[in-house]
């Protein structure tokens, strides 16, 4: 296993950080300034950039002194890491959701005359797609008082509840953009189809490293106690590539396809609390990290999101009152945007997608449940391989925390069968 930090990986982008931070500071007329660059990350907290928290000392153009506080995201180097996955189109992707999709997003709603418009993203300022030099620069939402979650607790009730309506309001704008303005939604739409599984899940890496996951994930289960699920479950391993390829098309979800958020994990949501109500109930969330982004079905992000981030006893107990809370702020949104939610996405076809493609959040459970109950030191930090056999090595590392793995993910394979989803 490595044993480079995320430090010693900062390193070797820092000088075109600086660079692009220059850019960004001129423009925005700071002067006499001093540039510090530290770390923004841990091992498992970001799979495809190097994250970076920097702080700005100057005078702004009153002469006043001005501390501001940015986030630079930058493309690995690695070159056997880029040759597996598909950094440049990630990076391309991201910028693109947050230099078009989002001020697209931002002007429907102010023409509609929204008093509390969706805004649970970060602030952007400037991006570069340079070879092998990609990056963007955001707003620091950490200096604003939100917090990253300890991914090891599945969610609780108050934190899904915030997503779940956040997630609404956010596939709202979709539908409504699509009804109102169809060839904006149409030039977004052609440009957001899936690109990264359709790249990563081609190479023999991904093959061999979904087989292990699917062996791993197996043992959840007793082949006796859990008949109906270990049978189900080994069968599907035989076509998942097959079925997943197709619910990731957009073409699957048809007229009902929104640009998702696409990477729907704890990792990747900030979460904003009132002085009286940390650390159980959240006032605001801010989704992160959109390398993913994909137009489909929305509830590839509810299943994502629901099935790796929450536990069995609240989606036993909260699960259809969460997809009922999912819908009414998606239809109260869509109201207030001037589009009708019973012709766009009436809720009977939400529950026939619930039963089509959630299979994606058992396929991402599959994968993500383990980093998340893995320790930040047995993490692998892939940035930093020399050739895919070492890569398929360290995927292969063993977490002390396996029994908690095996819960999380009997639980996500047991709800499968409990709500009658295709798998």
């Amino acid at each position: 296993m490595s044993d480079k930090t995320p430090t010693e990986n900062l390193d070797l982008v820092t000088d075109e950080m600086q660079v692009h931070m220059e850019k960004l500071i001129k423009e925005l007329g700071i002067a006499n300034h001093t540039i510090n660059i530290v770390a923004g990350s841990i091992r498992g907290d970001n799979y495809l950039g190097i994250i970076a928290k920097v702080t700005v000392n100057g005078e702004d153009k009153n002469g006043e002194n001005k501390t501001s506080h940015f986030i630079v995201k930058s493309a690995p180097r690695n070159e056997v890491f880029r040759s597996i996955i598909p950094i440049q189109s990630a990076f391309d992707r991201e910028i693109y959701m947050y230099s078009k999709v989002f001020p697209e997003f931002a002007k429907l709603q102010e023409e509609r005359g929204i008093l509390k418009p969706f805004k649970s993203t970060a602030r952007f300022y400037k991006s570069t797609m340079e070879n092998r030099n990609e990056a963007l620069i955001m707003e620091d939402m950490k200096e604003l008082g939100f917090e990253m979650r300890d991914r090891h607790e599945p969610l609780n009730y108050n934190h899904t509840l915030l997503v779940m309506k956040e997630y609404g309001r956010y596939h709202a704008l979709s539908y409504a953009l699509r009804d109102q303005k169809p060839e904006i939604f149409q030039e977004i739409f052609d440009n957001t189809q899936e690109m990264f599984f359709n790249s990563y899940n081609q190479s023999d890496l991904a093959q061999k490293a979904q087989k292990d996951n699917n062996e791993r994930a197996l043992k959840s289960l007793d082949p006796m106690k859990d008949k109906i699920a270990y049978d189900r479950f080994k069968k599907f391993q035989d076509n998942m590539d097959e079925t997943v390829k197709n619910v990731l098309q957009s073409e699957s979800a048809g007229k009902y396809a929104v640009i998702g958020h696409g990477d729907s994990w704890v990792n990747n949501m900030l979460f904003k609390y009132d002085s009286t109500s940390r650390p159980h109930s959240p006032s605001e969330v801010c989704l992160l990290d959109w390398q993913l982004a994909r137009a489909g079905s929305p509830v590839l992000d509810l299943a994502y999101f629901i099935f790796a981030c929450t536990d069995k006893p609240l989606r036993d107990e909260h699960y259809d009152h969460l997809i009922q809370e999912y819908y009414e702020s998606l239809s109260s949104f869509l109201h207030e945007l001037g589009s009708d939610p019973d012709k766009l996405f009436p809720f009977e076809v939400l529950q026939e997608h619930l039963k089509k493609f959630c299979v994606f959040g058992l396929y991402m459970a599959i994968m993500i449940l383990y980093v998340i109950n893995s320790e930040v030191e047995e993490i692998p930090d892939f940035h930093n391989i020399t050739d895919t056999e070492e890569c398929m090595e360290e995927w292969r590392y063993e977490t002390k925390n396996i029994e908690k793995y095996y819960e999380r993910m009997r639980g996500v394979i047991l709800d499968f069968i409990k709500f009658g989803y295709e798998f």
